[in-house]
């Protein structure tokens, strides 16, 4: 993983924690592809992909998440659930983009977008 990828999964946990939620697994791989992190709070269980890009000048976070992305995304967390018949929560797939003005990680911008697709 690049480094801005796991340091992208540390501010958005940190985020997600502040908001209520709490990690029940992150890096959740399969052959269809990887969830960033899984976390749930007293409704949802949310299957959260993390976007971040450390210079605004490639584009923002969100227009990474294309619809093979969101396929790819989908099919896994179909696969947890699968996997994990025994939680009553409602599924939810999120997107956090992170832009970091600069090009720096000290001053971050997060955008949540709940049940993005």
């Amino acid at each position: 993983m690049r480094k801005e990828g796991s340091r992208g999964e540390q501010i958005a946990l940190q985020y997600l924690q502040n908001k209520g939620y709490r990690l029940l697994k992150s890096n959740f791989s399969a052959p269809c592809g990887e969830i960033d992190l899984i976390v749930y709070n007293d409704l949802y269980i949310v299957f959260t992909e993390v976007r971040m890009r450390a210079k605004s000048e490639y584009g923002h976070p969100l227009e990474t998440v294309t619809l093979s992305k969101q396929k790819k995304i989908r099919k896994t967390a179909e696969l947890w659930m699968a996997k994990n018949p025994r939680t009553t929560l409602q599924p939810r797939i999120d997107v956090i983009a992170i832009t970091a003005p600069g090009g720096g990680f000290e001053a971050v911008e997060i955008e949540h977008i709940e049940n993005a697709f």
